[in-house]
C-alpha cells in the first residue's frame, strides 16, 4: 500500500519534467519541419527529383501580408536528384543545419510523368519512415510538380496551406496516404485530385501575371500507377459517390438552351449496395441530393411545379451520366476507384476469395454497375415563392 500511493506521487511530477524527459533526442529548435514534397522524375533515366518545403519560423510574423515579397517568403525549398526518394532526402539532409521532421506534412504532389512511372518508391518510403502522417494528402500536378510549388498564396502563407485548403473544403476528392495503402492492401483502385498549373494576371499586383494553382479533375491509380484521369464534371460526381464533395453547383439546360437553371445543393450523399446476380455481382450506387434555385432563365414562363419538374428530371440526368461515364472509365482501365471489392468483401466474402487475387481484371470485364439518382429542388428562392418542404 505505500509503494502504491509513492507511485500516486511521483506520477505527476515525471509527467511535468518537461524536454529533459522526452523520448525525442531531437531538440524542437534543431528540427526541419516538412511541410509539404514535390516529387518528379529526374532528367537523367531512374532518378527522382525531391523537392522539400518548409517553414522558416524567423519570418512568420502576424504582420507580414500573406503571399508578399517584403522580406523574403515564409518558407523554404530545397530540390535534390538522386536514384530514390530515400537517397534523394539524405542529400538534402546533409545541406541541412537541421534535422528532418515528417509528422507535420500535410501534403504530397507527384507529377504526372513520375505517377505514371508508379508510385512505388515513395509509398515505400512513407511506410517505412517513422514520423509519416498517414492523414497526408496525395495529388498529382499535369507536370512538374515544383511549378504547383511555385503558386502564389494570396490568401495564406505557403503553397502548401493552398493545396491543404483544396482538401479540407472538399471541393474535390481528398484521398490520404492512409487510403491508398488501405486499397492497394486490397488490390483495388483510388484516386487523387489532379491538380492544374498555369498563371494568372493578379488584380493586386497591377495584373501582373502570377503563377496560380487550380484543379481541373481526378487521377485514377492501380498498383501505385498512375493509368488516367477524369475531367471536372465526371470528378465531381466520383467525388459525390465517395461522400467527399460538399455545396456543388449544377446548370442543366432546356428547350435547346432556351431555358436554364442553376441549383446549389446544400445536401449530398451517397449509398452503395450489392447483390449476386446469376454468381456475378451487380452494385448500385445511388446518389441523393437536396437543392436550391440560385438562378432561372427562361422564355417560356413556367409555373413552379412544372419548372420544378423540368429541373429536376434535367439534373438528375446529368449527374447519373457524368457518373456512368466516370465507371466506364474506372472499369475500362481496371481501376475500381469507388472501391466496391470492399462490398463483396463484407457481404460474401466466399466469392471475394475466389476473385480478389484478380479484381483488376473481375471489376473490368465481369462486374455490372447500375447509377441511380434521387435529386430534388426544395425551392426556387423569393421569384416562384415555392416553400421548402
Amino acid at each position: 500500500m505505500p509503494l502504491l500511493k509513492l507511485f500516486k506521487i511521483l506520477l505527476p511530477l515525471i509527467l511535468l519534467t518537461g524536454c529533459g524527459f522526452s523520448l525525442s533526442k531531437v531538440e524542437i529548435n534543431e528540427q526541419t519541419f516538412v511541410f509539404a514534397m514535390y516529387i518528379n522524375e529526374g532528367k537523367q533515366k531512374g532518378t527522382v527529383e525531391v523537392t522539400i518545403s518548409a517553414p522558416l519560423p524567423n519570418r512568420l510574423t502576424s504582420g507580414r501580408q500573406a503571399g508578399g515579397h517584403g522580406g523574403g517568403d515564409p518558407y523554404a525549398m530545397v530540390t535534390k536528384t538522386s536514384t530514390t526518394v530515400q537517397d534523394t532526402l539524405h542529400l538534402i539532409q546533409r545541406d541541412l543545419s537541421r534535422r528532418f521532421d515528417f509528422s507535420h506534412t500535410k501534403v504530397v504532389v507527384v507529377g504526372k510523368s513520375y505517377a505514371e512511372a508508379g508510385l512505388e518508391d515513395l509509398m515505400d518510403w512513407l511506410q517505412r519512415e517513422p514520423t509519416t502522417n498517414l492523414r497526408t494528402y496525395l495529388m498529382v500536378a499535369p507536370g512538374d510538380a515544383k511549378k504547383v510549388a511555385e503558386l502564389t498564396p494570396v490568401f495564406e502563407q505557403m503553397p502548401s496551406e493552398v493545396l491543404i485548403r483544396f482538401a479540407t473544403q472538399h471541393n474535390m476528392i481528398n484521398t490520404t496516404l492512409k487510403d491508398c495503402l488501405y486499397a492497394e492492401s486490397a488490390n483495388q483502385g483510388y484516386a487523387l485530385t489532379y491538380l492544374a498549373a498555369q498563371k494568372k494576371p493578379m488584380v493586386a499586383d497591377q495584373e501582373k501575371l502570377e503563377p496560380w494553382t487550380g484543379i481541373q479533375g481526378t487521377a485514377i491509380f492501380h498498383n501505385h500507377k498512375l493509368l488516367t484521369t477524369l475531367p471536372m464534371q465526371e470528378s465531381l460526381a466520383v467525388s459525390w459517390a465517395v461522400n467527399e464533395v460538399k455545396g456543388p453547383l449544377y446548370t442543366v439546360s432546356w428547350d435547346e438552351g432556351a431555358g436554364r437553371a442553376s441549383v446549389f445543393l446544400i445536401s449530398t450523399n451517397s449509398k452503395k449496395s450489392v447483390r449476386m446476380v446469376s454468381g456475378h455481382p451487380v452494385f448500385t450506387i445511388k446518389l441523393l441530393g437536396i437543392g436550391d434555385v440560385i438562378y432561372k432563365r427562361n422564355q417560356k414562363q413556367l409555373d413552379t411545379l412544372e419548372a420544378k419538374r423540368i429541373i429536376e428530371r434535367e439534373l438528375n440526368d446529368m449527374v447519373k451520366s457524368e457518373l456512368q461515364k466516370a465507371l466506364r472509365t474506372s472499369q475500362r482501365v481496371g481501376s475500381d476507384i469507388l472501391q466496391l471489392g470492399m462490398l463483396v468483401d463484407w457481404n460474401y466474402p466466399d466469392h471475394w476469395e475466389k476473385v480478389r487475387s484478380e479484381w483488376a481484371n473481375y471489376y473490368k470485364n465481369e462486374v455490372e454497375i447500375q447509377v441511380v439518382t434521387d435529386i430534388r429542388v426544395r425551392n426556387f428562392g423569393t421569384t416562384l415563392k415555392m416553400k421548402p418542404k
